[in-house]
């Protein structure tokens, strides 16, 4: 049984299709991928497209780790005087 991306090559995503799986705007997407904060294809002056590896990457990347439990000692109260 042979998928579609065997038929059509590998499966690629508009900015449009990937700002809507990541619920970001578009020019969120565009503006991180023309920093070179996120990988993507470019095809001519206008055209990006993202594969499914390049999600992968930027889903990676901004996985966030949890925060390292705090280590305040604890007050004690002064003596009255």
């Amino acid at each position: 049984m042979t998928s579609p991306a065997d038929e059509t090559g590998p499966r690629t995503y508009k900015v449009e299709e990937l700002a809507k799986i990541l619920q970001l705007r578009p020019a969120t997407v565009r503006a991180n991928a023309r920093s070179g904060a996120w990988p993507y294809l470019k095809f001519g002056e206008r055209t990006m497209r993202f594969t499914e590896a390049h999600l992968a990457t930027i889903l990676t990347a901004a996985e966030a780790t949890p925060p390292l439990p705090r280590t305040t000692r604890r007050r004690t109260r002064r003596p009255s005087l």
